[in-house]
C-alpha cells in the first residue's frame, strides 16, 4: 500500500481525526489519561482526609486534647497525598505534553504531504497563505482540542464522580442534589455548545479567507507601489476585515451568555448544596467535618464549572476551525496513482501521446491528438497562445492526466507508474521560473539533491550563471528571496537552466527557456542548451521560433490539433501557419 493511499484515509471529521493522529503517541496517550484519572481521584481522597482531620479535631477539642493521635495521623496524612496527587499531576503534564506536541508534529507532517499530492489546478484556485494557515490552525487546534479534553473535560467527569460518591456517602439527598444539578448542567451547555458549532465554523472560514486575501495583496505588493493604490488596497481589505470582527463579535457575544447561564445555574446550585447540608447539620445528620467537606465539594466544582462553558465554547471554536480546514485540504486528490504502482523505467526517452483528450472544465483542448517523439528526437512546439503546447508538457509531466487516451514514456503508461517517478525522469525549465527562498546552492541543487558543490558550480558554469552569482555578496551562498525576487528574470532563468542541467534526466521540457535573457546570453546559454541536449528527447516551446530552427521537428499546433510537422526548412516551403509566424517575427513583429 503507497503511502499516498494511506494518505486518502485521512477523515474529515474532527473528532475522528484528532484520534487518528494520537494513535501514533498511544502509549503517551495511556499514560496523560491514566495519570489524569488516578490525580482526580487522590483530590477526591484528600477531600474525604480533610472532612476525618475536622472530624478528628472537635474530638480533640472536646476531650480537652487528651487523645490527638488521629488529628496528627490525618492532619500529616494530608500534605503526604497532596505531594504524591502534585507528583501524579506532574507526570499527567509530562506525557501530555509528549503527546500533544507530537500530534502537532503528526498533523503538520500528514496534512502537508497530502496537500503536496493536489494536482496543479487545487493550487491555482487558492490563496497559498490561506492553506498554510489552515495547516498551521489545524495542527494549533489539534493540540489545543487535545488539551481541554485532556486537563479539563477528563478532569472535571473525574472529580464529578468522585463528589458524587463523596456526596452520596455523606448522605443520599446531597449525592442526589448534586448528579441531578451535574446532568442538567452539562445538557444545557451541550445544547448552547451545538447551537453554536456553525458560527465557530463561519469565525475560521472568514478569518481565512481575510489572511489569504492579506497574502495575496503583500504578494503584489510591487504592482500596488506602481499604480499607486494603496487606499484602495486598505479599503478592498477593510470589507473582509469586518465581515471577520461580524462573525467574531456574534460568536462571542454567544459565548458571553453560555457564561451568564453558568453564572445563574451555579448560584442555584450552590444554595441548593449549602441549604441543604447546613438543614442536615442543624438536624444532627451530618457532622462539621462532612459540612466542610460539602464545602469544598461545591467550591471545587464551581471553580471548575464557572468556565467549563467557555471551555466548551473554545473546545467547539477548535472544532469549528479544524472542521474548516480539514474540508478544504482534505479534498480528493485528482490525480493519484494507481494501487501498486511502479516506478518508471525511462531508459530511452521514448514518447508517445496517443489519441489524447483533455479539456479544463467544459473547454476541450484536445481531442484524439497523436504524436509520436522517437528516443532522442528534439521536438519544438509551435503555435498561438492557448492552441495547447504548455498544457501538453503539463500532460506530460501529470500535473494533470489525460481524459482519454494514453501517454506513454518508453512503451509504459504514465497513469500506471508513480507521479514522482514521472517527474524524476523529466528535467524541465519553466517559462515561470519558480525558485525557493533559500540559496542559489540550494536552489541549484534541487535538480539533484545529492550534489556535491564542485557539480552544482559546474552546471552554473555551463548555464552562463557563474559570473553573476560570484558578484552577488556571499556568492553560492547568497538567499534569493521569496520566488527569487532579489535577482532578475535573467538571472532566474539561468539557475533553473543549471537546475536542469544538474538533473540530467532522459527526457529535458523547455518552455521559453532563454525569454528573459539578453541577445549575448542568450547565445552562450544556447551554446549549453545544444550540450545539454545530446543524446535527450527534448520538447521545446518558444514563441522567439529563431531558438527552435536547430530542432529536428517542429510541430504547429491549433486549437489543440497538430497542422503542421516538418523541419524549419520544409514548413517554410509548405508556406503554411509556421512560415507566417516566421514572416512575422523576421520583419518585427513578435506574434504569441
Amino acid at each position: 500500500m503507497h503511502a499516498s493511499n494511506a494518505l486518502d484515509r485521512l477523515p474529515r471529521n474532527p473528532l475522528k481525526f484528532v484520534w487518528t493522529m494520537s494513535r501514533e503517541h498511544s502509549w503517551w496517550v495511556i499514560g496523560a489519561i491514566s495519570a489524569v484519572v488516578l490525580g482526580e481521584a487522590l483530590g477526591g481522597l484528600l477531600t474525604l482526609e480533610l472532612k476525618f482531620l475536622v472530624d478528628a479535631a472537635q474530638v480533640a477539642v472536646q476531650n480537652g486534647f487528651e487523645d490527638t493521635s488521629m488529628m496528627w495521623a490525618w492532619g500529616m496524612a494530608y500534605p503526604a497525598t497532596f505531594f504524591i496527587d502534585e507528583s501524579i499531576w506532574r507526570c499527567s503534564g509530562f506525557c501530555g505534553m509528549q503527546w500533544i506536541t507530537g500530534v502537532r508534529a503528526t498533523v503538520s507532517r500528514r496534512l502537508f504531504a497530502y496537500l503536496t499530492g493536489h494536482s496543479s489546478t487545487y493550487f491555482n484556485e487558492r490563496f497559498a497563505g490561506a492553506i498554510i494557515n489552515k495547516i498551521s490552525n489545524a495542527a494549533a487546534g489539534t493540540g489545543d482540542m487535545i488539551s481541554t479534553a485532556l486537563w479539563d473535560f477528563l478532569s472535571l467527569v473525574v472529580g464529578f464522580v468522585w463528589s458524587f460518591v463523596l456526596a452520596f456517602w455523606a448522605d443520599a439527598r446531597l449525592g442526589l442534589i448534586l448528579g441531578g444539578w451535574v446532568m442538567l448542567f452539562l445538557a444545557v451547555n451541550t445544547y448552547l455548545v451545538f447551537r453554536k458549532q456553525r458560527h465557530a465554523y463561519a469565525v475560521a472560514e472568514h478569518a481565512s479567507i481575510l489572511k489569504g486575501k492579506m497574502v495575496d495583496v503583500t504578494s503584489n505588493i510591487s504592482a500596488v507601489h506602481q499604480y499607486g493604490h494603496h487606499m484602495y488596497e486598505r479599503e478592498y481589505l477593510d470589507t473582509f476585515i469586518e465581515k471577520y470582527r461580524s462573525a467574531d463579535m456574534y460568536n462571542w457575544w454567544l459565548s458571553e451568555w453560555i457564561l451568564f447561564t453558568n453564572g445563574a445555574l451555579i448560584a442555584l446550585f450552590i444554595a441548593g448544596m449549602f441549604g441543604t447540608a447546613l438543614l442536615l447539620l442543624e438536624r444532627g445528620v451530618i457532622t462539621i467535618g462532612t459540612v466542610v467537606m460539602i464545602t469544598t465539594i461545591v467550591i471545587g466544582i464551581m471553580r471548575s464549572l464557572f468556565f467549563i462553558g467557555y471551555k466548551m465554547t473554545d473546545f467547539m471554536d477548535k472544532y469549528g476551525q479544524i472542521s474548516e480546514g480539514l474540508e478544504e485540504l482534505l479534498k480528493p486528490h485528482q490525480i493519484t496513482d494507481v494501487p501498486g504502482a511502479k516506478e518508471l523505467k525511462a531508459t530511452e526517452g521514448d514518447i508517445l501521446f496517443d489519441s489524447i483528450g483533455f479539456s479544463y472544465g467544459r473547454s476541450p483542448i484536445f481531442t484524439g491528438l497523436t504524436l509520436r517523439i522517437p528516443a532522442g528526437q528534439k521536438v519544438g512546439l509551435v503555435g498561438l497562445s492557448g492552441a495547447g503546447k504548455t498544457t501538453l508538457t503539463a500532460l506530460l509531466l501529470r500535473q494533470y492526466d489525460v481524459q482519454e487516451g494514453r501517454i506513454k514514456i518508453d512503451g509504459q503508461d504514465i497513469r500506471t507508474v508513480r507521479r514522482e517517478s514521472v517527474r524524476r525522469s523529466i528535467a524541465m525549465v519553466p517559462q515561470d521560473i519558480t525558485l525557493f527562498h533559500r540559496t542559489i546552492r540550494d536552489n541549484i541543487g534541487y535538480g539533484k539533491l545529492d550534489a556535491s558543490d564542485s557539480e552544482i558550480e559546474s552546471a552554473a558554469k555551463l548555464a552562463q550563471a557563474d559570473d553573476f552569482i560570484q558578484e552577488l555578496p556571499n556568492r553560492y551562498d547568497t538567499y534569493v528571496g521569496e520566488r527569487g525576487v532579489k535577482l532578475s528574470g535573467g538571472q532566474r532563468q539561468r539557475i533553473a537552466i543549471a537546475r536542469a542541467m544538474l538533473k540530467d534526466a532522459q527526457i529535458l521540457v523547455l518552455d521559453e527557456a532563454t525569454s528573459s535573457l539578453d541577445s549575448e546570453s542568450e547565445s552562450a546559454i544556447q551554446k549549453a542548451l545544444k550540450e545539454l541536449m545530446k543524446g535527450k528527447t527534448v520538447l521545446a516551446i518558444a514563441h522567439r521560433l529563431s531558438t527552435l530552427q536547430a530542432m529536428d521537428r517542429l510541430i504547429v499546433l491549433e486549437n489543440g490539433e497538430i497542422i503542421e510537422d516538418g523541419t524549419h526548412d520544409q514548413l517554410l516551403i509548405r508556406d503554411g501557419m509556421y512560415a507566417k509566424l516566421w514572416r512575422a517575427q523576421v520583419s518585427g513583429f513578435i506574434q504569441e
